[in-house]
Formats: structure tokens, sequence, C-alpha cells
């Protein structure tokens, strides 16, 4: 019951970072460009534009989010957040390059919240559907079953008579 609440809950914010990075890409993309261009630089990709990268990243994530909200598939869609996620801790809030304090501690707070939501994404990606529910699920079709086919044979034996 609650899995079925938390998963959307969860991907509210995804959605919403998504969606903030698909029409506004530019405010992000300028806070990624000190990590992400010298690796664009350094694999040989210097004419891709980070807005374009911020753009397809926050589809990407609008995607999964929407597919974990769903609960469609919900491991597979919490590893790919969870992927996406890492991507956003290591590239969009470099604490560590601030020099003034105040700004460094806002941007640590920040990065602090993407690690949670980090690690929101793996839970989601690690829970339910595991070997031992799916065989309860079975016993539990499997005797609905044959609860179904004893009251028809008792339903046909009655009609012989």
């Amino acid at each position: 019951m609650f899995r079925h609440l938390a998963r959307p809950l969860l991907a509210t914010w995804f959605v919403y970072g998504g969606v903030q990075s698909v029409l506004e890409p530019e405010k992000r993309a300028e806070r990624a460009a000190p990590v992400v261009e010298p690796a664009l630089k350094e694999v040989g990709l210097e004419d891709v534009e980070t807005t374009d990268l911020v753009k397809a990243h926050g589809a990407a994530t609008i995607a999964a989010a929407t597919v974990l909200a769903l609960s469609r598939t919900p491991r597979t869609a919490g590893l790919v957040l969870a992927g996406l996620t890492a991507v956003t801790v290591a590239a969009s809030r470099p604490f560590w390059l601030e020099k003034d304090e105040e700004k460094k501690e806002e941007q640590m707070e920040l990065f602090l919240k993407n690690v949670s939501l980090f690690g929101g994404a793996l839970l989601a990606a690690s829970a339910g559907h595991s070997p031992r529910k799916k065989e309860r699920a079975k016993a539990k079709k499997e005797k609905a079953q044959a609860k179904k086919d004893a009251v028809a044979a008792k339903a046909a034996k009655s009609k012989k008579k």
C-alpha cells in the first residue's frame, strides 16, 4: 500500500526538476558548465552544448519519473533515475569550487538534497517484486483457482442429481 503512494510522491520532484531543465536549461547549464565542459573537451565533444545536455537529461528524467509514478516497471525506472541523479549529483552542485563560504554552504545543502534523492531512487529500484512476493502471489492465485475449480465441480455434481 505505501509503495503505491511513495512512488508517485518520489517521482514528483524528478518530474518537476525535469520540466524545469527542459523549459529553462540556461541556469542549470551554467551551474554544470565547470564540470561538464572540461569533460566534453576531454572526450572530443566540444560542439555539444551544455544546455542541450541539460534538456536531454530533463526529458529522460521526466520519462523515468513518470514510469516510476505509474509503477509500471519501478525497478527499471528507479535504476534509470538513480543513474540520472548520479549525473546531477556530480555535475550540478560543485560546492567544492565555491570560494564564498555562504554560497558554498548553500550549494552543499543542495548537493546533499540531490544525494538524498539518489538514495530514494535506489530504494525505489530495490523495493517490491521480490522472488518471495512473486511466490506468495502465485500460491494465492493457485489457491483461488483450486477453490474456483472445487465450486465448479460441486455445481456440476449437483446438476447431475
